[in-house]
């Protein structure tokens, strides 16, 4: 092979899947993934069931899988750091967000309690304990903030409702625990704060959305059982887009999915499969800094990179 011919080959090498941003624009899979990183594991940069994932504004993603632990790797999927809870002997994590000001808070769902912890895994404290009274949780599932500060936390079981906390993580109020359109909330797994502060609440069980204000007054539902577009199946994730729309990541759907804000379907991403671009059990997603899309695909124990 001539001298010039093997650079190239280095070249192209070098734009692996985990560094494909430093190259130019290319895809992967015909509906446009940028890159995909993990595999089935337990070492660094592997992961055993991963199921909830969170970017901060800086740029670094991370991943909570089942074992209890939190990897955090850069916007390109390289490993950067790793923690393990300390306590996983009833159960594990399932949820995961980054406040604005880089502090990591995970929905320690089986010991029913919020933990907290710096970018590096250090612990600065936790809330919550278990009950189904004020300030008590049953098995939470995810944590959301609004602009003022305040805290919004998701839980099932007992509970299935949202409770209301403040920046100093004071019980503040109960919502959602009434029946709305007829049913209650019946595992709320995601929940996400616009840039209104309307919350956004993934009623799994129920397939649907729900929309509440920050006094936790309804403002409306949509979304039914089913496959096709404007249809849910067991939506576990929600995240807000740059531009406001909703985003929806559907376990059993197997796909994600773009709303605006009326409820109407914008368009779907994703199959069940095992393939690039193909989806099995999706747990969550979440946006990146420069408006790239990172979902859990959780039965391929890997994350997909896609650009909107």
């Amino acid at each position: 092979m001539k001298t010039g011919s093997m650079k190239s080959c280095e070249l192209l090498l070098s734009c692996g899947l985990a560094l494909v941003f430093a190259c130019e624009p290319a895809t992967l899979s015909e509906n446009g993934v940028l890159a995909v990183f993990g595999s089935k594991g337990v070492k660094s940069s592997q992961f055993n069931y991963p199921r909830a994932i969170a970017a901060e504004i800086g740029g670094s993603v991370f991943v909570v899988d089942k074992s209890g632990r939190v990897q955090r790797f850069s916007p390109h999927g390289q490993f950067e750091t790793e923690w393990r809870l300390e306590d996983t002997t009833r159960g594990y994590p399932v949820g995961l967000a980054v406040h604005p000001d880089g502090r990591i808070f995970v929905a320690d769902t089986h010991n029913h309690r919020v933990l907290v912890f710096n970018r590096d895994g250090q612990v600065l404290t936790s809330f919550g304990s278990e009950g189904t009274g004020e300030g008590e949780f049953q098995l939470p599932t995810d944590v959301a903030f609004d602009s003022r500060g305040f805290l919004y936390v998701a839980e099932y079981h007992l509970n299935d409702r949202i409770t209301k906390w403040s920046p100093e993580f004071q019980f503040v109020s109960i919502f959602g625990d009434q029946e709305i359109d007829g049913r209650r909330l019946s595992r709320p797994s995601g929940v996400a704060v616009d840039a209104d502060d309307t919350l956004w609440v993934a009623d799994s069980c129920n397939h649907r959305l729900v929309r509440f204000d920050p006094q936790g007054r309804v403002l409306a539902t949509f979304g039914e059982f089913g496959s096709e577009p404007g249809q849910l199946r067991y939506p576990y994730d929600v995240a807000i887009s740059p531009d406001q729309t909703i985003l929806v990541c559907e376990y059993e759907g197997a796909r994600l999915q773009w709303f605006s804000k009326d409820g109407r379907s914008l368009r779907t991403w994703g199959r069940h499969g095992r393939a690039v671009g193909e989806l099995f059990a999706p747990w969550g997603a979440t946006y990146g800094a420069k408006g790239q899309v990172f979902v859990v695909d959780s039965l391929n124990s890997r994350v997909q990179i896609l650009q909107p």
